[in-house]
């Protein structure tokens, strides 16, 4: 079978930016499925995306189906024929369900299971023309789009107006039909750089064919042009440009052709806090920002045309006026809102809802500020700092440059609370205590931003789980997930000596409603399971100490015992002991609870039943004035030689009642003594 390239564009209106790459790898995954599905060969296939269109290349795709060899088995012989050699029922069903009406086109083979029917047929392959209107169409439905749209008076549904659709094998236009649109070989080039329609060749030359026509096609490309444009125009002006790269994949998803300018701003604004100004070229213009050598904000900034215009001076002097009000409406916000005082804003925010059945913020800093307390209390931390700066952590909440930058939240606060006269310690908090913003993110670096930041977070996650509504599978409003690794992450880098279902409950407790916090207890959990997993740490390991008898409660703490735990699980006695547990574990389980009493020395029948017993109890002993958690897991070790011949020599379940007993009470004992450290049955050598 020849193999030819294979061409898919579906042209629209301005694709949203942010979901743009999202889209595309959608697409082409898709497609990858659909071929794979309809086995047909193929080399790459490739994902293109600009703000106009989404496109694939299949490399030399095959250009029909393998013939297949079709084999249907039917039924056996003795149920097939009657007495007299006729078909029964069955056969002829079968025949007819191949699309057959003499038997004797059924083929009888003998096998170790009896002599069957068999019906073989050799289907051609289908084409790729037959084959592809369908698989684009279930990749388009399959793409990620929230709300679809409707245009004119289609009826059609897309993420935005379609305006063509191609559909291309080599040279060849496959006739098909997308969101109402017939396929064809033509495309748009640059809206303002390229006229008129554009006749694509053939599927190999379409990349090409756009770029001769002002459109990169490849947003990896562009991201990189980008890159390579901003950097150079940095280094010119000897500077450093501050490359977010989520803000360079968006900023490529809405040119085709980029084109690096840059401009400048008035020096005046730099008494507003940089993180506004940058807030402002960033989220409202998508501005790129540059600073110094010593990392301090420059009044220059860089933009990145949709064109490469004849007239630049014209299209930066455009920018420098589009973005002045922007920054004179932050300089004003900033100069409002120091007008007045964190504190003194503590009102309005009883006239913002937190949640309906949570209540305001005013009621919920005020919780905060006695979690914050608490916390502090249990890290010999300020605390009366902690419960200041908890309660006016989310004061910002009400100014004017939260209002207009909302992403300036708790940095504002910082700052206004330090105009207020407010300590260091509370500004800092305040400024941390919605970190980390993102998984894997920077955490608070101040004790108090500790104490603020995990009741903020544990007071959330309370109260959500208190009222019915943790996190599902797909919804997750309150971002309870990052919140909860949040203070997993505060807790154990830190080394923080707290425990978390305590603190869960006295979240709990300054709640208005009664909440229950084994919901919430178990949900965090089973997210530091997740974390530790991510970590290269097993669930097994993790479990191990989660189902002993001390449990989960002091993260940092209990963060160590795992790395112990981990370590001893390659020491040559951990293999014994694991294989001992996990037999004692089932011998027990199977056991009738009511059998066992406390162990009689007096029915022993053997020595190393004396030895097993003894151990237990010598063992028990020194248990409990050990600290170190490795120490602990030596002296469980030790007695693995011990358990092997116990239970080389001893048999358990014996016939005489008393001393089965006897010997399910010994094997118990032995059970508590090492869940008081960690259960071994779960573990794996």
């Amino acid at each position: 079978m020849k193999a030819k390239d294979l061409l898919i564009e579906v042209r629209t209106e301005e694709l949203p930016p942010k979901n743009l790459k999202a889209l595309r790898d959608s697409f082409a995954n898709s497609i990858t499925k659909g071929l794979a599905r309809e086995n047909l060969d193929h080399s790459r296939v490739l994902g293109y995306a600009t703000p106009r269109r989404l496109a694939i290349i299949v490399e030399q795709l095959a250009s029909s189906q393998a013939d297949q060899l079709v084999e249907r088995r039917g039924p056996a012989l003795a149920a097939a024929l009657d007495e007299a050699g006729e078909p029964r029922k069955a056969l002829l069903g079968f025949a007819k369900s191949c699309g057959i009406t003499n038997i004797e086109e059924l083929e009888q083979r003998t096998t170790e299971k009896g002599t069957w029917f068999y019906f073989t047929e050799n289907k051609p392959g289908k084409d790729v023309a037959a084959l592809m209107p369908q698989i684009i169409d279930q990749a388009i439905k399959a793409l990620p789009i929230e709300r679809k749209m409707r245009w004119g008076s289609s009826r059609a549904e897309f993420v935005r107006p379609v305006q063509s659709f191609i559909l291309m094998y080599g040279d060849t236009v496959i006739p098909a039909t997308l969101l109402e649109h017939h396929s064809g070989n033509h495309t748009m080039g640059h809206r303002f750089m390229s006229e008129g329609e554009i006749a694509v060749e053939n599927a190999g030359s379409y990349v090409e064919s756009l770029r001769e026509h002002h459109v990169i096609v490849d947003f990896e490309e562009r991201v990189e042009s980008i890159r390579a444009q901003i950097s150079a125009i940095a280094r010119s002006l000897k500077s450093e440009v501050v490359i977010d790269e989520a803000l360079l994949e968006e900023v490529a998803s809405l040119v085709e052709w980029p084109f690096a300018l840059t401009g400048n701003f008035d020096k005046s604004f730099l008494q507003v806090p940089e993180e506004a100004l940058i807030s402002a070229m960033k989220e409202h213009q998508r501005y790129f920002h540059l600073v110094d050598q010593h990392g301090k904000l420059l009044p220059r900034f860089i933009t990145v045309s949709n064109i490469e215009s004849k007239d630049p001076d014209a299209v930066i002097a455009g920018n420098e006026r589009v973005i002045a009000p922007r920054l004179s409406d932050a300089a004003f916000f900033f100069a409002q809102d120091r007008k007045s005082s964190l504190e003194s804003k503590l009102p309005r925010l009883g006239e913002v809802v937190f949640q309906n059945e949570l209540g305001t913020y005013k009621s919920k800093v005020e919780r905060i500020s006695k979690l914050a307390a608490i916390v502090a209390r249990m890290i010999d931390a300020d605390v009366e700092t902690a419960a200041r700066a908890g309660l006016l952590c989310k004061s910002d909440l009400v100014s004017d440059m939260v209002n207009e930058f909302p992403d300036l939240q708790g940095l504002m606060g910082g700052y206004y609370a330090t105009h207020d006269g407010e300590s260091n310690d509370v500004s800092k908090a305040i400024t941390e205590h919605y970190l980390p913003i993102q998984s894997g993110g920077k955490l608070p670096e101040s004790a108090t931003g500790w104490c603020v930041s995990i009741a903020d977070k544990l007071d959330t996650l309370t109260g959500l789980f208190g009222i019915g509504q943790p996190p599902t599978g797909s919804k997750d409003p309150y971002a309870l997930r990052r919140q909860t690794l949040g203070v997993i992450r505060i807790c154990i880098e830190n080394n923080l000596k707290l425990d978390i279902k305590s603190l869960l409950n006295e979240a709990a407790s300054l709640h208005e409603k009664d909440f229950d916090v084994d919901p919430v207890y178990l949900y965090f959990l089973d997210r530091l399971e997740v974390w530790y997993q991510e970590q290269g740490i097993s669930g097994y390991l993790f479990n191990a100490l989660r189902y002993s008898h001390s449990g989960i409660c002091l993260l940092s703490e209990n963060h160590a015992q795992l790395k112990a735990l981990q370590e001893f699980t390659s020491n040559p006695e951990a293999e014994g002991l694991i294989g001992a547990n996990k037999r004692v574990a089932n011998i027990l389980k199977k056991a009738d609870s009511n059998d066992i009493t406390d162990v009689d020395s007096s029915l022993f029948e053997t020595a190393i039943e004396d030895q097993l017993y003894a151990g237990i109890t010598q063992t028990t002993g020194k248990m409990e004035v050990t600290i170190n958690f490795a120490d602990k897991l030596n002296l469980l070790g030790k007695l693995q030689p011990i358990i092997a011949q116990y239970f080389e020599e001893v048999l358990v379940n014996c016939e005489d009642l008393a001393i089965r007993k006897n010997r399910l009470a010994t094997l118990r004992a032995l059970r508590l003594l090492f869940l008081g450290t960690a259960d071994f049955s779960l573990l794996q050598q």
